[in-house]
């Protein structure tokens, strides 16, 4: 199912207090969830459309949720695909600015504690994955967010 995030645009003037937001594209998938003790695998998104990587990516989809009972998180990366904070101003010079490793990171783990604030999945463990720079963004996601 799909599903919109109101992300900050900018996370780090003022925390993101104030920030103006824009519609984060992000994909659920719970047909394998224990919702009594599966944890949340979460994809994160790289440069290109969610839809793309989610039907290319049958192992988190269907293996480890299957096997982790899991449910499964999909979440678009900032400028790609549906995910665009100034629509079709995003490329121009000024907007670049929040095309950053740092921004992205902070959109995905505020999704994550919102989904596990609202969904009633405090307590559950967060295992993230993603391929080529998505697979850099979980590593570096697991260092500043361990």
């Amino acid at each position: 199912m799909t599903f919109y995030f109101d992300a900050p645009i900018d996370h780090f003037d003022n925390h993101g207090a104030g920030s103006p937001t824009y519609k984060m594209r992000y994909l659920v998938n719970v047909d394998h969830f224990k919702d009594r003790t599966g944890p949340i695998i979460f994809y994160t998104g790289n440069e290109g459309d969610i839809w793309t990587f989610y039907e290319n990516s049958g192992f988190m989809r269907e293996t480890l949720a299957e096997q982790f009972g899991a449910v499964t998180i999909w979440a678009e990366h900032r400028y790609f695909g549906d995910s665009m904070p100034f629509g079709s101003n995003s490329f121009d010079r000024d907007n670049l600015k929040y095309l950053t490793v740092e921004q992205a990171m902070n959109d995905f783990t505020d999704l994550i504690k919102e989904l596990k604030f609202s969904q009633g999945l405090k307590d559950r463990a967060v295992i993230v994955g993603g391929g080529s720079y998505g697979g850099m963004l979980s590593a570096w996601m697991r260092m500043k967010y361990p």
